[in-house]
């Protein structure tokens, strides 16, 4: 999230790198841009306080926060998949990475998640997190459980 937020403010451009960096794509980096996203965030709080920087959160997260209060489930789409499989058994859904392409600042991964020994989705992301979410939005939606839902 933090790099969507670093790039809706184009702090990416106003980055001081070295030549390399920036040819191998520092300035789009999502680690890059997450990290100086909560470096703003603690200047503002160093210079302004507490108060200051939960203003300017608040600001820009304004729309994810909306989003959250119109469907809290939908913006944790783990956390639902686990609930949801541990209300038939106790073990929890495991994720696992099985593929990786593209350069160091541009990675595409894919993610498979499983649970008691069946696959319930692939999802890819740029990051393992957005491959771990959208895996468990695709598990969410194909609903493979259910099969042992009537039977347990």
């Amino acid at each position: 999230m933090h790099r969507e937020h670093a790039a809706a403010l184009r702090l990416g451009e106003h980055l001081m790198m070295g030549r390399g960096e920036e040819a191998a794509g520092g300035r789009d980096r999502a680690s890059t841009l997450g990290d100086s996203f909560e470096a703003l965030v603690g200047g503002i709080y160093l210079d302004g306080g507490f108060r200051a920087a939960q203003l300017f959160i608040l600001r820009v997260a304004a729309k994810d926060l909306e989003a959250i209060a119109r469907d809290p489930e939908e913006i944790n789409p783990k956390g639902k998949l686990q609930e949801l499989l541990q209300a038939l058994a106790p073990s929890s859904p495991v994720y696992e990475i099985i593929h990786e392409s593209g350069p160091e600042h541009l990675k595409d991964f894919l993610c498979r998640v499983s649970w008691e020994g069946i696959v319930l989705g692939e999802g890819t992301g740029h990051s393992k997190k957005e491959a771990e979410v959208n895996a468990a939005i695709i598990a969410l939606e194909a609903e493979a459980w259910t099969s042992l839902k009537k039977t347990a």
